[in-house]
């Protein structure tokens, strides 16, 4: 990544919260490779303590254990370290995904561990703050009808369901409505917070939909087998009770990751939320695309939907490429380009 006159000084510590996690992996790297220092939280060091000191291996890497995001003071270390090594930016990554039925199990952690976490960046002292929303804080993915994108929404029909869900609908509907209202109450908290307070530090939202592309996990991790990679893989083998989401927009993790660093680095970024949406696509047509690249990776049937999402992202998705030209990309990571990284990678 190139970037010139960072916001905080090459060299600073960077947390980055839920370390292990796949878009949060890329992160890790993305700002390592810009020159800063990672401090990674993870519920378990003993369990990822290994694996990920051998990925990330640098001095310039290392693990701090945050088990209950809820907790007082939870991220204090984490965030504070020395008095010569504190955090300088914090990026949350990897929000805890809690499906569910019950709203109590679902909202209150999603929004208490974002606003805990806001907190302790208050106390810290950090420079920069960037949250990693979710698509499903901006709206539910709806096939075949037109509207337009854009960073002023947020999912308030998920939230309103939460409070009285229509009939007929299974479990797993209801769990992925209150998962998209948790999102969406979690980032309107996160501004409100902002515009509340008014802290020392910038603050910077990027919401993006679904991440594909190369993977930097073992292929048995949970970075695999529980994230979008997950999902794809499950739609390539026409397993499609293990891929149920729709798929809405794509990008290209490593345009995700150097989004969210430039959240941290750049100047020209503040507070702002940034929609990270390339291109729409379906499980159907990646299952065709990635057939002209590795044909037997695909069997099983196609997904028995018709049609795609329609809407319209390009013109506030047109400030994320922007600033990946910023630091020094020509643009989004083409489809082409990432469904082969993600099959060189991922099998």
């Amino acid at each position: 990544m190139k970037i010139s006159h960072p916001a905080i000084p090459f060299g600073s510590t960077v947390v980055v919260i839920g370390a292990n996690g796949y878009i949060a992996l890329e992160t890790c790297q993305k700002l390592l490779d810009a020159g800063y220092r990672v401090r990674g939280t993870v519920r378990n060091v003993a369990r990822d303590r290994d694996w990920m000191h051998a990925l990330f291996d640098t001095a310039m890497f290392e693990l701090v254990q945050v088990p209950d995001f809820e907790a007082d003071t939870a991220f204090d270390a984490a965030f504070q370290g020395s008095p010569t090594i504190g955090a300088a930016g914090v990026i949350y990554v990897s929000t805890p995904v809690l499906f569910d039925t019950d709203p109590a199990k679902v909202i209150g952690p999603t929004v208490n561990g974002t606003i805990n976490t806001l907190e302790a960046a208050a106390r810290a002292g950090v420079k920069r703050y960037v949250l990693a929303g979710s698509s499903k804080a901006i709206a539910t993915t709806t096939y075949n009808i037109p509207y337009t994108l854009s960073t002023r929404m947020y999912n308030y029909d998920s939230i309103l369901e939460s409070f009285s869900p229509p009939a007929g609908k299974s479990s797993f509907e209801r769990s992925l409505n209150l998962y998209s209202a948790a999102r969406t109450l979690a980032e309107l908290a996160f501004w409100s917070w902002i515009a509340k307070n008014k802290p020392a530090f910038t603050a910077n939202s990027v919401v993006p939909d679904g991440n594909f592309g190369r993977m930097l996990a073992s292929k048995d991790s949970d970075a695999s087998t529980k994230s979008s990679v997950g999902a794809l893989k499950a739609a390539l083998a026409g397993q499609w009770d293990a891929s149920p989401l729709k798929l809405g927009y794509y990008i290209d993790v490593q345009d995700t990751a150097r989004l969210l660093v430039a959240g941290i680095a750049l100047t020209s970024v503040a507070n702002e939320r940034i929609l990270a949406y390339n291109s729409q696509a379906s499980w159907n047509t990646f299952r065709q695309d990635i057939r002209a690249i590795r044909p037997e990776l695909v069997t099983g049937n196609d997904e028995d939907v018709t049609g795609m999402e329609i809407s319209d992202a390009h013109e506030d998705s047109q400030r994320a490429e922007n600033i990946l030209r910023e630091v020094g990309q020509p643009g989004f990571v083409g489809k082409s380009d990432m469904l082969r990284d993600f099959v060189n990678t991922v099998y």
